[in-house]
């Protein structure tokens, strides 16, 4: 299935290690040459992909523009590790968005965890006014710890040139990394907001009213996202993998159903307690029986449930139960 976001790229990346240290104009203007890619959403605005060109020259870094000359260090932005592994946050194309008369620049995120070929990564859009709304939030909640921090301000003039779009992405980068970094915010539901329950939001929404692929291509992008920054055993990648497993269900795409189920089922003992456990392997067994995959483990389990004392047989089915729950509010940690 996978149906993500159109991703434009180019030859190297914006590392972790790379924007957590300070650096100079020349630097940056290499490390942001070879990795932005601007295209022009259908709008006269100046930018194209031809415009990748024009940050190749010696710009402003964000740590001058904004006023501040030693940014956060490597040792205060080194993204939490999963055994080996470290979560990054890479900003890796910008386009402008046509929405009625006015426009916008869309910044595209990858999430992703090094090291390690990463097939999948988790794919996020948002726009200053996005990050400004997570900043200003965090900043609220812990201003002790984003007082000195330098967000790109808001410009009356020249949102869309080369140089700010740039720049700005640097920073956005930065705030992530920086975020995810220190326990306190990384627990806060504004940053969990900001990075996946606003989709989580709005694909029960269109599951509510029966647009289910639709829902379904949102919540496998988000299952990406969560297994990367919680972990594939979380309480919220649980939850995300029944929601995505009804969908895909419900517009009868048996495969990509029973690959989640899969995952799902794996942890399922961690979360027996929860009402969509048993649902969720009545469905199972009636899709590894349409896949020919053996459901005699599954089987066997639905029969120590029986004996147990809970009756099955007339219990809703998975898609009923998601469709009457609502999103938590849950914590990156």
């Amino acid at each position: 299935m996978s149906k993500n976001p159109n991703i434009t790229t180019s030859t190297s990346d914006i590392t972790h290690d790379v924007l957590a240290d300070d650096f100079d104009d020349l630097t940056l203007s290499s490390r942001v040459g070879g990795t932005l890619c601007f295209t022009d959403g259908s709008v006269a605005d100046g930018l194209s992909t031809q415009k990748e060109s024009e940050t190749t020259k010696t710009i402003k870094t964000w740590s001058k523009s904004s006023g501040n000359s030693n940014p956060l260090s490597s040792d205060t932005c080194s993204s939490p590790k999963k055994g080996s592994q470290r979560v990054t946050f890479e900003i890796v194309s910008a386009k402008t968005v046509l929405q009625g008369r006015r426009k916008h620049v869309s910044y595209t995120i990858l999430i992703k965890r090094i090291p390690g070929l990463e097939r999948q990564p988790g794919v996020l859009e948002r726009r200053y006014s996005d990050f400004l709304l997570l900043f200003q939030a965090l900043r609220t909640r812990y201003p002790a710890l984003l007082t000195e921090f330098p967000f790109p301000k808001k410009a009356l003039v020249g949102n869309f040139t080369a140089e700010v779009i740039a720049e700005r992405s640097v920073a956005f980068h930065h705030l992530l990394t920086y975020s995810f970094s220190v326990k306190e915010l990384r627990q806060t539901p504004e940053l969990a907001d900001f990075l996946y329950n606003r989709e989580l939001r709005e694909a029960h929404k269109l599951m509510k009213t029966g647009h289910f692929e639709d829902a379904s291509v949102i919540l496998e992008n988000i299952f990406f996202v969560q297994e990367k920054l919680l972990g594939e055993s979380s309480w919220p990648v649980f939850s995300t993998l029944c929601f995505l497993v009804a969908c895909l269900n419900a517009v009868d795409n048996v495969t990509e159903a029973q690959k989640y189920a899969e995952i799902a089922v794996r942890h399922m003992e961690l979360y027996k307690n929860s009402e969509m456990s048993v649902p969720l392997l009545i469905l199972s067994v009636r899709l590894w029986w349409a896949v020919g995959k053996d459901k005699r483990d599954l089987e066997e389990k639905l029969q120590e449930i029986k004996q147990g004392g809970l009756s099955i047989d007339k219990l809703p089915t998975l898609l009923e139960f998601v469709l009457k729950q609502d999103y938590p509010q849950p914590m990156l940690f």
